[in-house]
């Protein structure tokens, strides 16, 4: 590594007329120290756990940065104090002149950086799923534009290496984390290689990425947005693709409420009559692919939803798929597992819970896919009153959508245990992977905002701002949010209804696996 003040200036290779990018590579990493305060005292943060719990009370958290490390390409830059940082950006710009040319940084997971950055500097066009998750973010001071490369790829730096078969390793285990670091401590040579490394996996990760992006202003912001985009060019002209897509998507405020309600992850739960003990005899079964193989064997709503009046289950037709508000009475799970989400009622009377999941109660009112609801019924005793129901022809996906999944399906079998196409397997793994978080991407959420001053806070869309975003995804015509709802409920019904089967014998769940004591 060499020193910041070393810094002579360095070629840029600029694109864009109107908004120029430089097409380098630049990454940032930052290592920080974490510490204790206690009767003014100062201890390492790993003797928080040897403290009274009066002790922990009275406990002030301090955490500092001790070096940075910025790399322009393969060449990494380090100082040890945050004027130094700000020093150096205005030594690049002005060895470089380029004020006016964005510089994209790539940092591996931005959120922590940006926490310390944001007192050092102020920030604009700050995008973010949800507050403190940064994906993206301008320095108002500097022509600097900071991506995530944890967002980007969905996958620790340990762990970058190995699977896009880079030629440097992130040096785990050559520092000590538990040590007390300052600006003025000195850093020995395997502490500073350590440094370096971090930023150097990055740099040839990012090296990767651009086989196939070309430019770092091209690169996607998250994982999913890699086969999101593959996608959408393969769909670019498919009107007739489009119009189905167009044809089944909900622009009513109301149902996008209710599909918001109804939808539910995997189910990730322990049967608590096997809590705090250890098991021995564990037998583990998963499904293979849980949610591309719901994808292209099971039935969604193919058209946009619309108001019924049902009052049971038998009304129900099985060529339609249902949302559904319920109220339950006296309700009570009939296994020992139990399914149904605190988290998902909107009301919740007098209940029994398991670890956050209902086992009985006097009331609640849930929203439902018609899936979930001819499961509750199945696992529940109890009355029902259904309040609100609203129905949409089922049918199966666009053969387009169909296809595009199986393609990646033999993309990605072709490759496995093939010996020098380790990569090639990893790439169309986490495409193939993404396929679901694709089809359930919701970008009608509330607005996140970053305020220098005032930090975070987020705005509630009103309902017009809601409308309207929907008219806009409607006419895109990509993919409808309602065809990921009912993904994760196929999904979860395929593995509970085993967990009925096997009830006494479940240990624990999660998504698509059972952990199963074995019969003695």
């Amino acid at each position: 590594m060499i020193y910041w003040k070393e810094y002579r200036g360095h070629n840029l290779d600029i694109m864009g007329k109107k908004k120029m990018f430089d097409k380098n590579i630049y990454t940032f990493d930052i290592e920080t120290t974490s510490y204790i305060i206690l009767n003014g005292k100062q201890m390492k943060a790993i003797e928080y756990l040897n403290l009274t719990k009066k002790e922990q009370e009275e406990c002030i958290f301090m955490s500092c940065m001790y070096i940075w490390m910025f790399s322009i390409n393969d060449i990494v830059y380090y100082g040890r104090t945050w004027q130094e940082l700000y020093d150096f950006f205005e030594k690049i710009e002005i060895f470089t002149y380029s004020k006016n040319v964005t510089k994209i940084v790539y940092v591996h997971n931005l959120s922590f950086e940006f926490q310390f950055l944001r007192n050092i500097f102020n920030f604009k066009n700050v995008l973010a799923r949800k507050s403190h998750k940064v994906m993206k973010c301008e320095i108002e001071e500097f022509n600097f534009e900071f991506r995530c490369t944890l967002m980007m790829s969905s996958v620790k730096l340990e762990k970058l290496p190995k699977i896009y078969k880079l030629p440097v390793e992130k040096l785990v285990g050559s520092m000590d984390y538990s040590k007390i670091r300052h600006s003025n401590t000195k850093l020995t040579e395997k502490e500073l290689k350590y440094c370096e490394n971090d930023c150097l996996v990055v740099y040839e990760y990012i090296k990767k990425e651009l086989e196939t992006y070309k430019t770092c202003k091209n690169t996607p912001l998250t994982s999913t947005g890699h086969v999101r985009r593959e996608f959408k060019e393969l769909l670019s002209k498919n009107w007739e693709y489009k119009s189905k897509v167009k044809f089944c998507y909900n622009i009513d405020g109301h149902i996008y409420n209710l599909l918001l309600d109804a939808f539910a992850g995997g189910y990730t739960h322990a049967n608590w009559t096997y809590t705090d003990e250890i098991i021995k005899n564990v037998s583990s079964y998963d499904f293979t692919s849980s949610y591309p193989y719901v994808m292209v064997t099971h039935k969604f709503p193919m058209s946009p939803f619309m108001k019924c009046k049902l009052e049971r289950q038998e009304q129900m037709s099985k060529n339609f798929a249902y949302l559904l508000v319920v109220r339950f009475k006296n309700i009570k799970c009939k296994y020992y597992n139990n399914f149904i989400s605190q988290n998902k009622c909107k009301k919740i009377k007098n209940a029994r819970y398991d670890n956050g999941r209902i086992i009985s109660a006097d009331e609640i009112e849930i929203v439902l896919t018609d899936i979930d609801f001819r499961f509750l019924l199945k696992s529940y005793t109890g009355t029902y009153e259904i309040i609100e129901s609203y129905f949409a022809k089922y049918g199966y996906l666009p053969k387009e959508y169909i296809d595009f999944t199986l393609q990646k399906y033999v993309a990605k079998t072709e490759y496995k245990d093939v010996i020098g196409k380790e990569l090639e397997y990893a790439l169309e793994k986490a495409k193939f992977n993404s396929l679901y978080g694709m089809s359930v991407t919701n970008n009608i959420k509330d607005e996140v905002i970053f305020d220098n001053e005032n930090g975070w806070k987020e705005r509630q869309l009103t309902n017009n701002e809601i409308l309207e975003k929907l008219k806009y995804e409607r006419k895109k015509g990509f993919l409808s949010f309602a065809w990921g709802v009912w993904v994760t409920a196929h999904a979860r019904i395929n593995l509970l209804e085993n967990v009925l089967k096997l009830d006494d014998y479940v240990i624990y769940c999660d998504t698509d696996s059972l952990k199963l004591k074995e019969r003695v």
